[in-house]
């Protein structure tokens, strides 16, 4: 109860305009990297970024790292065989680097991002195994190759395991995602990638990137994978967990088995996309649209008006639990990334379901520090003193 009522009493000072007193940074500097993404000038939802200036401001006053959302994904940096659209990459390398910003790329070989030339031939057949393997590499030697000594780590493969349910045995259990990737390749097109990156730029240190870790079967599945390809002299470097979070989802002790688990392998760790929804979990309703399904809008988009207090001190109770965990482990865990700058302009407003306003991260759609924000900062504050 002491930790809620010092809560309320902060939220006052919170929902005042954007202060520059501190910094997420300088507040974990001697524990992990605390890092952003770049929205660039459009959204996910290919909506217009009004915000990028104000974003920049933030971005270098707060964090000391930042990813590439969606310019350096396949489909935006390389739409038709042999067009490489590097402009919007090349402006966030420039802002990175005129602020001293450790760059991520993100992401080199994703299903969900890879336009559908690389799989089909002139015919609109699909493309053998022997061609798709040369399309892959020339992608990723490519792209890596442009910012060779200039990006610190690469989301190299992203998303590339899945898992089922097996009712009789009442367990998950992992394997490759089918993705046209797999189908005509075969499982090796994760190491082929890997080589290639290695090939382009030696110096980066490639990462395996993926959501939903916290489930058993899929960390384990992965990190197997990782074990594998170090002894066998594939140059993987670490694990990303992508880390989006609800309110009461997953829990405390599945978040830090990805930790502890990690650790004990010894396989460095990234947490690569932070941020904590308070709206109901809503992919059951995948691409559903709010604003058209009338029968869904009021248990899935709760707060279309505006945030009650009581739920960011209880959004600011999750994520001083979650960064006790980091804190922890800060020996394993290299780098936190908030998927996002700001409340704003965040891919919850339509992921997975279209049409609703979600308050994941630490400031606020004021461009206020939340509550959140005082949490996170409070587990250093906790931990010097514990010293």
């Amino acid at each position: 109860m002491k930790f809620r009522f010092f809560f309320v009493i902060l939220i006052a000072s919170a929902l005042q305009n954007f202060s520059y007193a501190a910094s997420l940074k300088d507040a974990f500097s001697d524990h992990f990297l605390m890092g952003t993404i770049w929205h660039g000038h459009a959204l996910g939802n290919n909506s217009s970024n009004r915000f990028l200036e104000k974003e920049k401001t933030i971005t270098t006053l707060e964090f000391n790292a930042i990813t590439a959302e969606n310019c350096m994904k396949p489909s935006f940096i390389q739409p038709k065989e042999g067009v490489f659209t590097f402009a919007q990459a090349d402006e966030m390398m420039a802002f990175s680097e005129a602020n001293d910003l450790l760059v991520v790329g993100h992401t080199l070989v994703w299903k969900n991002s890879t336009p559908k030339w690389f799989f089909e031939d002139e015919k609109g057949n699909e493309v053998g195994r022997e061609i798709l393997i040369e399309r892959l590499k020339t992608h990723v030697q490519t792209v890596v190759s442009r910012y060779r000594g200039r990006i610190a780590y690469w989301d190299v493969v992203n998303e590339a395991i899945e898992t089922r349910w097996l009712e009789e045995e009442q367990r998950y259990e992992a394997f490759y995602k089918p993705t046209p990737w797999l189908n005509i390749i075969g499982p090796e097109y994760i190491e082929i990638a890997y080589r290639a990156a290695h090939k382009a730029d030696p110096s980066a240190k490639l990462l395996y990137n993926d959501y939903n870790l916290d489930q058993p079967a899929k960390l384990d599945f992965a990190l197997a994978m990782i074990k594998d390809f170090k002894l066998r002299g594939v140059p993987i470097y670490g694990l990303g967990y992508q880390g989006h979070l609800f309110i009461d989802e997953p829990s405390l002790s599945s978040i830090e088995r990805v930790l502890k688990k990690s650790s004990e392998a010894r396989i460095p760790l990234h947490i690569t996309e932070l941020d904590v929804s308070v709206l109901p979990n809503g992919w059951k309703h995948r691409t559903a649209s709010v604003e058209e399904r009338l029968n869904l809008q009021k248990k899935y988009n709760p707060y279309p008006a505006g945030i009650p207090d009581e739920v960011l001190v209880t959004q600011a109770e999750r994520y001083q639990h979650i960064f006790k965990l980091f804190v922890k482990y800060s020996n394993t865990i290299e780098r936190i990334t908030f998927w996002g700058v700001w409340d704003g302009n965040s891919w919850r407003d339509y992921r997975p379901m279209l049409g609703r306003t979600d308050y994941p991260l630490l400031i606020g759609r004021d461009f206020e520090r939340k509550p959140a924000y005082d949490a996170v900062l409070d587990t250093v504050i906790d931990t010097e003193t514990e010293k």
